[in-house]
């Protein structure tokens, strides 16, 4: 895990390297912000090193293995899988256009928070069966449904059909757990349903979210707005998709 103590020691050994030290600043405010319950205001910057740039530059190591923690961090202290920003979610907000999004497996719902501060219409569902895994207890950021995911896209799916709503949420699952298969009984109702519906995913396609089922079968669209302002920070690749 990546410390604020460690940050600080970072500071003073890096102080004379202006890009070293615009990294750990960019990381310090992202902690502080999540502390209060606030996404970072833009996207981290690329934090790792290749080994080709460590094998040219050894004193970079430390640095690189601090970050390396960053992630854990995040999980533990915060309860978040991945780090969305505010440029996000005002981008998110903007293309939403007043349509109603819901989280699915919102974990903490910072994301859903963060889109009802900038006057989008979001609801964040989750099962809470993560508590007392990666942290013990849920700390959400907004009201959490706790209900299973797919038992909520159902109800909304009968809505529609029993004509008591108009037309679907769009929904938005991030960090699925890897291997669950949810995700793709999730894809197949929407699927099954006829009707029109709009999925968004973000992860990265591989191992490490959501399951192998939903890879391979998910018809995926990588939208450029979308992720003008989400890029990654670790060695995970993950992105917005467009999944049908």
């Amino acid at each position: 895990m990546l410390t604020v103590n460690e940050l600080n020691h970072l500071t003073t050994r890096y102080q004379e390297r202006p890009k070293q030290l615009a990294q750990i600043e960019a990381v310090s405010q992202a902690l502080v912000h999540l502390a209060n319950q606030r996404l970072p205001a833009s996207p981290l910057p690329p934090l790792l090193y290749s080994e080709k740039q460590l094998m040219r530059d050894p004193s970079l190591l430390p640095l690189d293995q601090a970050f390396g923690g960053l992630r854990e961090t995040i999980i533990k202290e915060y309860g978040l899988w991945f780090l969305p920003n505010q440029t996000l979610v005002q981008d998110l907000a903007d293309w939403l256009a007043g349509r109603p999004l819901v989280e699915l497996a919102a974990g903490n719902a910072a994301l859903s928070a963060s889109l009802l501060a900038a006057g989008a219409h979001a609801v964040a569902v989750d099962s809470l069966d993560w508590v007392g895994q990666d942290i013990e207890q849920a700390e959400p950021w907004t009201t959490v449904e706790q209900l299973d995911a797919l038992d909520w896209v159902m109800n909304e799916i009968q809505a529609v059909q029993q004509e008591k709503k108009d037309s679907l949420p769009v929904f938005l699952m991030a960090w699925w757990p890897n291997g669950n298969a949810g995700d793709w009984s999730i894809l197949q109702a929407l699927r099954q349903s006829a009707l029109p519906f709009t999925l968004i995913v973000i992860g990265e396609p591989g191992p490490y979210t959501n399951s192998q089922s939903f890879w391979a079968k998910a018809q995926l669209t990588k939208d450029k707005r979308l992720n003008k302002h989400y890029q990654p920070f670790d060695d995970y690749q993950d992105a917005l998709y467009f999944a049908q």
